[in-house]
């Protein structure tokens, strides 16, 4: 209790003192700054009631009538440039990357040594090395080899389900929507990335539901852990303050350095992701012919990402190796437990739209009634399916904001951006997705935003949930697999509906620049007939 009460204090008053806005620094570098994040803003965020997204997006609204590309701000972090225009996000993001590689620290400290190895905190020359050598084991043709993993978890979370409704009085149940979508993508998580049967889903005292609650837990006195990294990362530092649990991360580094062990003597071998770590340790990982890349892809990719076989020594250091793999674990369980959260509450509150997707995935993946698997190209191929998981993500993205910082001094004379080196450029993505020069309807959750017809004509950029370019999120395509089983097997057997207590609009639960599905969300499955 008074340690939260200290480290309250403590920001409380960094915040005042360290974060007074300098009368005009960005006036200097011919960029207009913008200082309308007030001290009562700043605490909102520091209690939750407000998100760093929510002050982006008044921000964003404040330069529409005068059209302006960009704006200089004064934040807590340092000293930022908001790009509004989707050319300028394009050439920072993409274009002109050498000048903006790196990312700040997100989860990080030097009392856990693995966090700071994690690839989204990685810098300079030991990021881009890791990021080469990840880059193979995301493609399509090793997502494909994970199918049996995802229609087997998928059918288990299914089997369960009806059993709860089976042994209820009555026809339907119940359900924490944010308890059933984390036991689910724990399982989904353990069985594709570690080679583990978890039995998060039927066992409620499986010792990896047990640490994942643990590192996903977000209580205050962790939120507040969590913004202390964000905003003052030396105290953190100073104080010895451990960001994540430190038994759960022993207890993934354990697991991690078990199975590291038979991959690598070849006493296992499983189509999973600490498969295709190992193989990368022993050079014979190998990108497939077959693989073909999107916009999305084609932008990430480095542009040495050839001499990625060069690199294989450096995932030889066990803990680089094993930070990858529990990064992958705690993003990815992240990511899909929200998006499946969000996804059964936007089935329920729009009936119509739970009915279209059910008539598609009946008539694309079960037409003749039968229980085939489902398979990766099939899945990809529904186009409602992609217009509602586009539609999700663009109301509610996993990160809301893309930040870069400046590592050498930026010119930009065409629009006659300065950005001098150690400041900030960021793309808020929440405001660009509820913009209604996008979007014609942006305050609804409106599937037709993405017809075929609708992306063709969008701006490009407009849409950007993963970010963009070579730091946007190496497992999108895992990610968007693993939501679409899940949501088609969820629509082809149950009818999801609200209850009187599910809350109307949903009560998200904000982290830094990400949110979070709210705790206690309920909603009512019932068996189709």
């Amino acid at each position: 209790m008074w340690v939260a009460v200290a480290l309250v204090g403590i920001i409380t008053f960094l915040i005042y003192y360290l974060t007074r806005p300098p009368k005009d620094f960005w006036g200097k570098y011919g960029v207009r700054q913008v200082n309308d994040t007030t001290f009562n803003d700043k605490i909102s965020i520091l209690l939750g009631r407000k998100t760093v997204m929510d002050i982006d997006e008044l921000t964003y609204k404040s330069l529409a009538s005068t059209q302006e590309k960009f704006c200089g701000l004064v934040e807590m972090q340092g000293q930022t440039v908001l790009l509004r225009d989707l050319d300028m996000v394009k050439r920072v993001m993409i274009k002109d990357f050498e000048y903006f590689t790196d990312k700040r620290l997100a989860v990080s400290s030097e009392n856990q040594p693995i966090i700071r190895k994690f690839l989204i905190n990685l810098q300079g020359e030991e990021w881009k090395n890791v990021r080469s050598s990840l880059s193979p084991t995301f493609t399509t043709t090793k997502i494909k080899h994970m199918m049996e993993y995802f229609n087997k978890i998928s059918n288990e979370w299914v089997d369960h389900l009806k059993t709860k409704i089976k042994n209820s009085s009555e026809d339907s149940i119940v359900i924490n929507v944010g308890e059933e979508a984390r036991h689910f993508t724990v399982d989904i998580i353990s069985s594709s990335a570690f080679g583990m049967e978890s039995q998060a889903i039927s066992n409620p005292d499986s010792v990896f539901r047990t640490m994942t609650d643990r590192l996903s837990s977000l209580h205050f006195l962790q939120i507040l852990k969590y913004l202390l990294m964000m905003f003052s990362p030396w105290i953190v530092n100073f104080f010895g303050i451990k960001v994540m649990d430190d038994t759960a991360l022993t207890f993934f580094e354990n697991i991690l350095s078990q199975g590291m062990k038979s991959r690598m003597s070849g006493e296992t071998k499983r189509n999973d992701f600490l498969q295709l770590i190992a193989e990368v340790r022993k050079g014979e990982l190998k990108a497939h012919a077959s693989d073909e890349l999107s916009t999305f892809e084609k932008d990430a990719k480095l542009k040495d990402d050839e001499k990625a076989t060069k690199r294989k020594d450096v995932l030889k250091d066990d803990l680089i190796a094993y930070a990858q793999l529990l990064q992958f674990f705690f993003a990815g369980f992240s990511t899909v437990s929200n998006t499946l959260s969000f996804a059964l509450y936007a089935m329920a509150l729009n009936p119509d739209v739970q009915e279209k997707l059910r008539k598609e995935v009946d008539s694309k993946l079960f037409k003749d009634g039968n229980d085939k698997e489902l398979d990766y190209d099939e899945l990809n191929a529904l186009v409602y399916m992609d217009m509602f998981v586009c539609e999700l993500l663009r109301k509610l993205p996993p990160v809301g904001r893309i930040e870069r910082i400046c590592v050498k001094e930026y010119h930009e004379p065409e629009s006659g951006l300065k950005v001098p080196r150690g400041s900030y450029a960021f793309a808020p993505i929440q405001a660009i997705h509820n913009d209604p020069q996008y979007y014609e309807h942006p305050e609804k959750f409106y599937p037709e935003h993405f017809t075929p017809e609708k992306k063709a004509e969008r701006k490009q950029y407009a849409y950007m949930p993963f970010g963009i370019g070579p730091r946007s999120c190496i497992g999108m395509r895992f990610a968007l697999v693993v939501s679409k089983a899940a949501i088609a097997q969820l629509v082809r057997f149950f009818i999801i509906e609200p209850t009187p207590k599910t809350p109307v609009p949903m009560q998200i639960k904000p982290i830094g620049i990400a949110i979070q599905a709210p705790d206690n969300l309920e909603l009512k499955l019932r068996l189709r007939k």
